[in-house]
């Protein structure tokens, strides 16, 4: 393989759009200008260059929304969006507000619950804390819970708020009995049963749930990916390889998600169609899903877009006119005991190829020195 042709697509998604284009989900019209290969060659794109700003909160809607269950109702609430600088912090701002009026509504007759943050705790940080979130609820009068307590429930149909809080995922919506957090009466101590109760969290909260900008493409490759990354909101629970327009995974750091490649072809894909009229580019996170936006016209009037370079190569297969992307060896050459070529030793096995009959190898048995075939 050799490359013919290369130059570079450098994009700007922040002005000079078309109608049907956005700063996340851009349309390059290359019909005057076409990306175009022969019929011995194929398309490679190359993310060379890649800067955006991290337009979106952490703590959205894609990774809020939880609800709260006792034995005669359901509450869905949400935690506040935002971004948070400690876990300690997005639970005691952002999360106990809501629980608290979930709490409350369930309960009723009047009651008010106050909370207790056991842990983390005040001056915890990340490096000083489990953040394994243990939280009192202190009802104003005795709750009448006694066996059934209230459940915690983050299903994954609702978003990401598990890995915020560090619940336990529950994975069917019409399951009603599994919990995302252990409940037990009374205070850390086991005292004041009636009017007290402690929820306890399974794993470290954390501040944010997506930790890369996925950029994909419109036209078929040759990548492949897990269907995870192409399923929103559900969880299979089969492990399933598929075909995926994905073109690069950049870390979000800080503020900024940047990428400037460091070596040749980290983030590439071969196309498999000989033209590209129209190029799609889409910003989307993990799921293949928009990063939720603080105003429609984010996208289009304020600061979501992008700046990007794209290496495009022709790159040529060679001599053989039956190569392709997907079975670029067609012309494939194999150990000496399964030669195609003719055979000029006894026992001398003649092989039909690697690709079968379609190869154009046919040649099989045995043959001794002049050529024969032996039966």
């Amino acid at each position: 393989m050799s490359i013919v042709n290369s130059y570079n697509l450098i994009i700007d998604t922040e002005r000079n759009l078309s109608q049907d284009s956005r700063g996340d989900n851009v349309f390059l019209p290359l019909g005057q200008t076409p990306i175009t290969c022969g019929s011995n060659e194929y398309i490679r794109l190359t993310l060379q260059e890649f800067s955006m700003y991290r337009s979106w909160n952490n703590v959205n809607s894609t990774n809020n929304v939880f609800r709260v269950a006792d034995s005669s109702s359901v509450q869905t609430t949400a935690i506040t969006v935002g971004n948070y600088l400690e876990p300690r912090k997005m639970l005691n701002d952002g999360f106990l507000p809501p629980l608290e009026t979930a709490l409350e509504t369930l309960v009723g007759g009047g009651r008010t619950v106050s909370f207790v943050l056991n842990n983390p705790g005040s001056g915890d940080t990340v490096m000083s804390s489990t953040n394994v979130a243990s939280i009192t609820a202190t009802y104003s009068s005795a709750h009448g819970y006694t066996t059934v307590l209230p459940s915690l429930r983050c299903y994954v149909a609702d978003g990401k708020s598990y890995q915020l809080l560090g619940a336990k995922r529950i994975v069917d919506p019409a399951d009603t009995t599994s919990s995302s957090w252990t409940a037990a009466l009374g205070d850390t101590t086991g005292a004041s049963t009636t009017t007290k109760i402690t929820f306890t969290l399974f794993y470290p909260a954390q501040i944010a749930t997506e930790t890369h900008v996925f950029m994909r493409v419109n036209e078929q490759n040759t990548n492949i990916a897990t269907s995870s990354m192409s399923s929103f909101k559900q969880d299979t629970q089969k492990t399933e390889m598929t075909s995926t327009k994905i073109l690069a995974i950049i870390p979000i750091d800080s503020e900024y998600v940047r990428y400037v490649a460091g070596t040749e072809m980290v983030y590439f894909t071969n196309v498999l169609s000989k033209q590209i009229a129209q190029l799609q580019i889409k910003i989307t996170d993990a799921n293949g899903e928009q990063f939720p936006m603080t105003d429609p016209d984010q996208n289009r009037l304020g600061n979501r877009f992008f700046i990007a370079i794209i290496r495009v190569d022709i790159v040529s297969l060679g001599s053989n006119p039956n190569a392709s992307p997907n079975n670029p060896n067609l012309k494939e050459t194999t150990a000496p005991r399964f030669s195609t070529g003719p055979s000029t030793q006894i026992g001398h096995l003649q092989s039909a190829g690697l690709n079968g009959p379609q190869s154009g190898y046919l040649g099989s048995g045995f043959y001794d020195y002049s050529g024969k075939r032996i039966s």
